[in-house]
């Protein structure tokens, strides 16, 4: 029969073995990003000034030329704010020049079949208990 000084004897053993029985896990897998579409009307960069060129001084408006648009992405652990500066935790990857301001991604013979060119794929392996 069990009485509970035998069971506060025994449950440090066990909590030992329990301990040495964790194994660790392995994950992979695959992040993948697909970009369909942009517009980005005033040509300007996320800081606010123009890709190419000083603004115009009657409109205020980016007159020069187009932004030569890419994506990067760099995945990173969970962040209460986000920060652009730092390692990329779980891998990085872009894209060559897309286009311009404005354009999509979409076939023109099938829209609703997307072309690869605007796609992301990082490769992940990591572990944890």
């Amino acid at each position: 029969m069990w009485n509970r000084t035998r069971i506060t004897n025994c449950l440090p053993i066990v909590c030992l073995l329990l301990t040495l029985w964790t194994k660790v896990s392995q994950s992979t897998g695959y992040f993948e990003l697909q970009l369909i579409s942009v517009e980005n009307v005033n040509g300007e960069l996320a800081d606010g000034e123009c890709c190419d060129g000083p603004r115009s001084p009657q409109d205020r408006r980016c007159t020069r030329d187009e932004c030569d648009t890419y994506l990067k992405v760099c995945l990173k652990e969970y962040q209460m704010v986000v920060t652009t500066t730092g390692a990329c935790t779980f891998g990085a990857g872009s894209t060559q020049v897309l286009g311009g301001n404005r354009f999509s991604l979409t076939t023109k013979n099938n829209p609703n079949k997307i072309d690869d060119v605007g796609k992301i794929v990082i490769p992940f392996q990591f572990a944890w208990l």
